[in-house]
């Protein structure tokens, strides 16, 4: 033991003497780390200063050469030649990997540029060039120098980059040289430029510089110490604080921990923040002086340890003694203890043992009736006297066969522990009697116990009266249920029968019931039904698929679902069913679902013959619509030809001083002329129909469409002494429109008007710009008349083809076609046209029109029209 307690004190100490060195070292250790963090903190410093001067000397060297192209323009009158300039800056060991114009123009100067490069200006999208798109103001690349994979392409719009636009602004407005970081390739360092002011005439001077040699240590001062061989410098600007701008190391991934220092300076136009970081994570290391203190702390502790032991060893041996003499006086002390305590352990077990026994049975709420081996009880507990009725008292020393049946013999050869022995271990159910005399269903548990000497039986009665009572009531319930479902069964077999649809029970896509009118559908015996799959009803295995999958998700769904299929009868003949389906239980799909199917064939095949009639009726009006079309064509031509040859009889007549034959060839002029304008109306109206009427719209001016109209109407309507007025607001209305079908709506509303106003009354047309509901502009085109109005019953139904108003039948005439037309054009300019009654008399045409729709017309300096067929 004393060997042990010494070992245990010299591992302590050699413990607490690693413990103090490791301290000691850690304190070491952080002190040579603190210095070597000092100095690559200067080394940062360094580096980040090193860096900004250099960038800063780009700056003032690209605005010196700015500043030497702009005085060589002046004093020479030409631009800048880049291919002089190349060899005196584009050094192997300059930092300038290239340069450039750049210039800024507008849109109307594209062309001009685009003619004097060869090429077009494009622009940069998913690492391809193309066509730069229609913008307010270009920045494309006139020349590059060199012309290496570093190059920028000639044309390359450098609007487009990034905040290249604002960068060369800045560099404009402010007269002085500006930083540009510009990403061409995703996933990589960005490009880094400096833009230069050439003057007023939009050229700019672009260089690019070498980030690799921005990073290195100077090549004509080789001895000195380069700070960026220490830390490793990362740059940032405000603009893309995502990803660096420039890095020392761009091949590596950028550094997790946190930076020596960081430094944020304000260099061309940029925000940079500088971020110095250590090449990599140096194991920290001990300087020689360290170690020898580290020694001189180890040999002192050994000193120490020794002193230690030798006064270890000389307790050792005043405890040895000291022991033996306490070891003989415990030993007589121990032996006197164990006797005491023996007999008190003794009396407190078994006094123990009888309260517990008590306790039990005096609290258990089970009845328990203790037994001896002649079969009398012995003790009963309070729970046992309450169940028979009687107190303890009355009940001990009783034979338990007068209180339980069960365990009674009439037999006296046969002794209590033969009929116990047959009991015991399981519980039965048996009858305790009262003292009403009321024999008590109870369950029954016979145990027998062993003690020193002796032995007895523990019996434990249960009342089992409740169950019981449950047992008899579950029973009379289970009865009912069967009564009810055999009477809802048959419910349900009488509903199936007097069903007149057909009706089926299917479970797994079975048949497992179905009704006199599902036999009498499908022609089927109900033996060749019941238990069957559905399958044999169904045209095809693939429809019967489909038709499942269809519908039986919707079924556990928990939905009515309806479809209608074409099945299949016993005899084979094929009929239209509409079927209706809906599951017993969602929940539960193994209950099945219940069906009912309708024929409706006949109402199919009308459908089919309805539709048929419907397929012939429009290609008839069709090939009438043709037949018109084509007729209309043919009369035009031998028309044109009469109307020649009266021009020139009428002009012979006239020579002929003939007045009688002049007014014959008159009257077959203008007959002639209202049945062209009746083949043309017909022609129109065929075009309408097979959806060929040709349309050229642009953007014209409506106010001059207008005129032109009332001008070619102004003749019909002297004849009258009828005036027309045009009104137009603004004075010049432009708008996208096909002046010819438009002027056709005109002359068809003014020729209505001028038909049905009294002589010497006036026809005013108004044209308006308005806005409408949804603040988009619009053109209100309105014709009054003088004449009767129109009766309020045909103000939607003069706009029909081939119908007139009554007013015709006064002697206007009319074949009822030009109002249809004129609907049929106005809807084409995407607008809409109706008629209303002014008061007291007279009625108005109004259409409204968009000012603007999307058939695509040209601008208005181009007057080429687009053209379309509708």
């Amino acid at each position: 033991m004393s060997s042990l307690n010494r070992l245990t004190s010299l591992l302590l100490g050699a413990l607490l003497t690693i413990v103090l060195l490791s301290a000691e070292y850690a304190l070491l250790l952080d002190n040579d780390q603190v210095r070597e963090q000092e100095k690559l903190q200067h080394w940062g410093e360094l580096g980040t200063e090193l860096l900004a001067t250099r960038l800063q000397e780009m700056l003032d060297r690209t605005d010196l050469l700015a500043q030497s192209l702009v005085r060589q323009r002046h004093s020479t009158g030409t631009a800048a030649n880049l291919s002089e300039l190349a060899p005196t800056v584009l050094k192997e060991e300059s930092r300038f990997g290239g340069i450039g114009i750049v210039r800024r123009i507008g849109p109307e100067q594209r062309a001009a540029f685009e003619a004097n490069i060869a090429n077009s200006i494009r622009t940069l999208k998913d690492r391809h060039l193309v066509p730069s798109p229609q913008q307010p103001m270009y920045y494309p690349v006139e020349s590059y120098l060199p012309d290496d994979g570093n190059a920028l392409p000639q044309g390359m719009d450098l609007g487009g980059l990034d905040n290249a636009r604002r960068k060369m602004d800045q560099a404009r407005n402010r007269n002085q040289p500006m930083l540009m970081f510009n990403t061409l390739t995703p996933g990589t360092l960005p490009r880094l430029d400096i833009m230069a002011n050439l003057g007023d005439d939009g050229h700019m001077l672009l260089v690019n510089l070498r980030s690799d040699l921005l990073l290195q240590s100077s090549q004509s001062n080789t001895d000195q110490p380069n700070p960026l061989q220490h830390v490793r410098l990362v740059v940032w600007n405000q603009e893309a604080p995502d990803r660096p701008s420039l890095d020392s190391l761009p091949s590596q991934a950028l550094p997790s921990g946190n930076p020596l220092l960081t430094t944020r300076r304000n260099i061309g136009g940029y925000d940079l923040l500088f971020g110095a970081y250590p090449l990599e994570e140096d194991q920290p290391a001990l300087s020689m002086q360290g170690y020898g203190i580290l020694a001189a702390s180890a040999i002192i502790m050994c000193l120490l340890l020794i002193l230690q032991q030798r006064q270890i060893t000389h307790n050792r041996e005043l405890r040895i003694l000291l022991r033996r003499q306490h070891q003989q006086l415990e030993l007589n002390n121990r032996t006197l203890r164990e006797q005491i305590n023996d007999r008190t352990h003794s009396e407190q077990a078994l006094a123990e043992s009888e309260a517990r026994q008590r306790a039990i049975l005096q609290a258990s709420s089970d009845a328990i009736i203790l037994i001896n081996r002649n079969g009398l009880i012995t003790h009963v507990n309070p729970a046992a006297a309450k169940l028979i009725g009687q107190s303890a008292e009355s009940i001990e020393h009783l034979p338990v066969g007068s209180l339980l049946t069960e365990l009674y013999s009439l037999n006296p050869s046969i002794s209590f522990e033969a009929i116990a022995a047959a009991r015991e271990g399981r519980p039965f159910e048996a009858h305790l009697l009262c003292s009403d005399n009321r024999q008590m269903p109870v369950e029954l548990s016979l145990s027998r116990v062993e003690v020193p000497d002796d032995s007895f039986y523990v019996a434990v009665c249960r009342d089992i009266s409740l169950r019981k009572e449950q047992e008899a009531a579950l029973i009379r319930l289970k009865n009912s249920l069967a009564e009810q479902v055999e009477v809802q069964s048959r419910q349900l077999a009488a509903l199936l029968e007097a069903s007149p649809m057909a009706m089926a029970y299917i479970v797994d896509r079975h048949l497992r019931r179905v009704n006199a009118a599902f036999l009498d559908l499908f022609e089927r015996k109900e033996d060749e039904v019941i238990g069957q799959t559905t399958l044999p009803y169904f045209e095809s295995q693939e429809q019967w698929e489909r038709t499942g999958r269809a519908l039986y998700n919707l079924l556990n769904d928990g939905k009515v679902v309806q479809s209608e299929v074409k099945l299949r009868t016993g005899t084979g003949k094929v009929i239209w069913c509409r079927m209706f389906g809906r599951a017993v239980n969602p929940s539960v799909p193994k209950l099945g679902t219940i069906w009912l199917y309708q024929d409706f064939s006949a109402q199919r095949e009308m459908e089919d013959a309805l539709r048929q009639a419907k397929t012939l009726a429009e290609e008839n009006s069709r090939a009438k619509t043709e037949f018109l079309a084509n007729m209309s064509h043919e009369l035009r031509t031998p028309m044109h030809a009469i109307l020649g040859f009266t021009e020139i009889g009428e002009a012979r007549s006239r020579q002929l001083q003939d007045d009688k034959l002049a007014q014959y060839f008159q009257r077959i002029h203008s007959s002639g002329n209202r049945l062209l304008q009746l083949l043309n109306d017909l022609l129109d109206l065929a075009k309408m129909e097979v959806g060929k009427m040709d349309y050229h719209f642009g953007h014209y001016d409506l106010t001059h469409c207008l005129r032109e109209a009332c001008d070619e109407m102004t003749p019909l309507a002297g004849n009258r002494n009828i005036r027309i007025y045009l009104y137009s607001t603004p004075e010049k209305l432009t708008a996208d429109i096909d002046p010819f079908r438009l002027g056709q709506v005109m002359r068809n509303l003014l020729s209505n008007a001028i038909k049905f106003s009294p002589d010497g009354e006036v026809i005013r047309v108004t044209a308006r710009l308005q806005q409408d509901s949804q603040l988009q502009e619009q053109i209100m085109l309105c014709v009054e008349d003088a004449g009767p109005g129109i009766p309020a019953d045909e103000i939607e139904t003069i706009f029909d083809k081939f119908i007139q108003s009554s007013s015709t039948k006064t002697g206007a005439g009319g074949t009822g076609l030009g109002l249809a037309i004129c609907r049929e054009i106005i809807q084409a300019h995407h607008g809409v046209i109706f008629a209303e009654n002014l008061s007291p008399r007279g009625a108005v045409f109004t259409a409204l029109l968009p000012r603007r729709h999307d058939h695509g017309t040209p601008s208005e300096d181009a007057h080429a029209p687009s053209s379309f067929t509708r």
